[in-house]
């Protein structure tokens, strides 16, 4: 079959490799959409701490499945499914409380397993076992399912913060997580979303989303200011950074009224992850500051629905679709800002 393989920094190329086995009590995927996603370019980029090359990476799959093990009675072949790349084992600590993303023995599709740039993609027994595989009953097209992946995320990182009714949400990073933080933000109950954005193209783009009240161009204009201005001088009830830059992860704190609440949800590079935090501004207003890494099954499960349901405008956010082989011209999309979301097909 044909695979992007991942070799190490800068190095990935399409190759023909070996057919993965169908695995004896799990199911063997026939991948009709994968997304790229930001996370995957910055492995191509410089690696990833767990992932041990060669690798077949890709994690927001949609298929078909070609074949099932046994024991299998929920699925068959021929059913379209919307597969969920983070598979916990179900039984340690964490999974006991309900946070799989937290898992001890936490499985990745696309970096611990061979993931979605493939055009087949085997998927185990644990994932079908801890509902990471959704059966596709809709006529939904397979382009939009991959965005469920990453809609899970803002879901969980926006119910750990409490964002909810009546908030005023500054975003940081108009990319396709931020403008999923917008539209989430608004389904749980925002009174008003700003958004700010340092590529003035891309945020151009995104003018599409009427989720979005206030766009903000960080390049020309003032980011506190305008906050400010939207707030009656208070600041933002909750701010999102949805960028890999620490510099905004230190203004943010200074953007949200007393009590306000931060989301870092963009990782920083490995080599410059420390920034510098105003600590008595964070003691004496109260302000909590929230990480957010992935999700639970519960979270993707209800990303799907939502999207299957069509709250959650999946369309508006797949601006471009190629070919599998052509990942290289959607990575180049993706980093000058010319896209939203690109999907890759690899029968095409």
């Amino acid at each position: 079959m044909k695979a992007i393989v991942f070799k190490g920094p800068k190095d990935f190329e399409m190759q023909e490799i070996p057919m993965p086995l169908c695995p004896e009590e799990g199911i063997l995927v026939k991948v009709k959409a994968v997304g790229l996603c930001g996370s995957d370019i910055r492995t191509f980029d410089v690696g990833h701490g767990k992932l041990i090359p060669p690798q077949v990476i890709g994690h927001e799959v949609a298929g078909v499945i070609e074949s099932i093990g046994k024991n299998i009675s929920d699925f068959s072949v021929g059913d379209k499914v919307a597969v969920n790349p983070i598979i916990p084992c179900g039984h340690c600590d964490y999974c006991k409380i309900g946070f799989g993303n937290h898992c001890q023995e936490l499985e990745f599709l696309g970096t611990t397993i061979p993931g979605g740039y493939a055009q087949y993609v085997a998927i185990p027994k644990v994932a079908l076992a801890n509902d990471c595989v959704i059966k596709i009953t809709n006529n939904l097209p397979m382009e939009q399912v991959p965005l469920a992946e990453t809609t899970a995320s803002v879901i969980c990182a926006q119910k750990n913060m409490g964002v909810g009714k009546g908030d005023t949400v500054l975003i940081f990073g108009a990319g396709p997580i931020g403008c999923l933080h917008a539209v989430i933000a608004k389904a749980r109950g925002a009174k008003k979303v700003i958004m700010s954005e340092i590529n003035e193209s891309r945020l151009d783009l995104v003018r599409r989303f009427t989720s979005i009240d206030v766009f903000v161009d960080s390049s020309q204009q003032d980011v506190h200011e305008i906050v400010l201005a939207e707030t009656n001088n208070l600041g933002a009830d909750a701010a999102i950074v949805a960028c890999p830059v620490g510099l905004v992860q230190e203004q943010a704190i200074d953007m949200v009224r007393k009590r306000g609440r931060v989301c870092f949800f963009g990782g920083l590079p490995i080599n410059n992850c420390h920034i510098n935090l105003n600590s008595n501004r964070i003691h004496y207003d109260e302000i909590a500051i929230y990480g957010a890494f992935a999700y639970a099954p519960k979270d993707f499960i209800e990303a799907f629905h939502l999207i299957s349901e069509g709250k959650v405008p999946a369309a508006e956010f797949v601006t471009h679709i190629l070919p599998l082989k052509d990942i290289a011209e959607g990575i180049d999309i993706i980093k000058k800002g010319l896209g939203i979301k690109v999907v890759l097909k690899p029968w095409d």
